[in-house]
């Protein structure tokens, strides 16, 4: 029997050696090509293989495969009465050897050819293609968020409601071909139009591909698999940039490509991690450990340190200060979970209102424009609820604050300093009184 040769050095092949499983045509590689990761003739490393070998028996332990094949060469070859040439073919046995196992085994006692496995009966039976709902293929309930994000797909005839260049077909509606059209021309302008139309079929088809074949219909899934390049380095960018090169290669390499790219950059990030140990005297993986470990939390106290700075900027204003130390404090509780209490920062007091020249400004007193000023209300409000809270006050004969804020829906402190302004001046009371 004639040993296959290599695909790539072109030897004769001898076991053990590989063969291919995916390649339509017969591929061997010795075990170095192999090794290498040799690609050629559409054969590539990444396909299944088989490992040939014959060093195992086949009728007796003594007897491996490959010296059974030996011996029916040399057997071929020599002639059969010819046990010295034989045994010299076959190399490990003698020629009484070769002999008594040809007689013992292809004479005396035939083995009987392997019987052909039956062939189970097949029975078809169709049945409808029921719509399941699911997330992988695509099949979004009816009215989801999910089937509008995906632009009007429709999952159960994979096609779009919408298609691209959706209204070619109008610019064929009216053309229509006639015998006794004389002019030659026009009959070419009509043919133009029809290869525009198939050109833009075409189009169609082209997106189509690329939407199914790089799984471009469920936008979620999509980012999520794009979102693991983001833990590594500077893999999102690249990946980005390469968005323009998938139409150069099918789906399945474009992905091994990438997830090439991926190993690529982790190896990157261990192997400068390693040297980063190395320089600093660690030369074991559990030491290694301790100094990521050190690492970062030598890089929380920089951090720490530059925070001290931050509050020696802002210690001469007290409200900065405050309003820093509780956004200190919110990010402390968001990472480590610290139950940090901090004393409320001091709200700043806005200025007086300017009123003057307002509605109703020369209907107050001083002491009125005074109140309107630092309550920052217009004259014509302050005049409003003054005027509420007397009718209230003469109606039952008293008033208390709640009922004041009951009377007047603005801000409770403004309510306050009115009621207080009303109290002052004796235009109301708290307990009752005669009237």
């Amino acid at each position: 029997m004639e040993s296959p040769s290599c695909l790539g050095c072109c030897i004769m092949l001898q076991d053990p050696y590989i063969k291919c499983i995916d390649c339509q045509k017969e591929t061997f590689l010795c075990t170095h090509c192999f090794a290498d990761g040799l690609e050629k003739d559409g054969h590539q490393n990444n396909h299944g293989y088989s490992v040939i070998r014959y060093d195992f028996p086949i009728f007796e332990n003594g007897w491996s495969a490959n010296e059974e094949m030996k011996l029916l060469d040399g057997i071929q070859d020599c002639g059969l009465s010819n046990w010295d040439d034989v045994s010299k073919m076959v190399q490990t046995k003698t020629k009484s050897q070769c002999e008594t196992h040809y007689l013992k085994y292809y004479i005396s006692n035939i083995k009987k050819q392997m019987p052909d496995l039956p062939l189970p009966e097949v029975s078809y039976y169709p049945s409808p293609v029921m719509f399941k709902i699911s997330e992988d293929p695509p099949r979004p309930p009816q009215g989801s968020s999910m089937q509008t994000d995906m632009a009007g797909y429709m999952s159960a005839r994979g096609d779009f409601t919408v298609e691209y260049a959706n209204y070619a077909e109008h610019d064929l509606r009216d053309i229509s071909f006639d015998d006794t059209e004389e002019d030659p021309l026009i009959d070419e302008v009509k043919l133009a139009v029809l290869d525009v139309y198939q050109n833009c079929l075409r189009d169609r088809q082209r997106k189509k591909k690329v939407i199914r074949d790089y799984g471009l219909i469920s936008i979620k899934k999509h980012l999520a698999t794009y979102r693991r390049y983001e833990k590594t380095g500077n893999m999102y960018p690249c990946l980005e940039s390469l968005q323009v090169f998938t139409r150069m290669l099918p789906p399945i390499e474009f992905d091994m490509y990438t997830e090439a790219l991926l190993l690529q950059a982790e190896l990157k990030e261990e192997v400068q991690h390693l040297q980063e140990c190395r320089r600093n005297g660690v030369v074991k993986k559990r030491a290694a450990r301790v100094f990521k470990t050190l690492r970062q939390r030598r890089e929380k106290l920089k951090t720490s340190r530059t925070s001290l700075d931050d509050v020696l900027v802002h210690l001469q204003d007290e409200v900065a200060c405050q309003q820093w130390l509780h956004r200190q404090a919110t990010l402390d509780l968001a990472t480590r979970g610290a139950n940090i209490i901090l004393p409320a920062a001091p709200r700043r007091t806005a200025p007086p209102l300017d009123i003057m020249g307002m509605p109703g400004y020369e209907k107050l007193n001083q002491k009125e424009r005074e109140v309107c000023a630092n309550v920052r209300l217009v004259p014509e409000s302050f005049l409003d609820f003054k005027a509420i809270l007397m009718n209230e006050y003469k109606k039952i004969g008293y008033l208390k604050l709640a009922q004041a804020r009951n009377l007047i829906k603005i801000d409770v402190n403004k309510t306050r300093k009115i009621y207080d302004y009303l109290l002052d001046e004796s235009l109301i009371s708290t307990t009752p009184t005669a009237l």
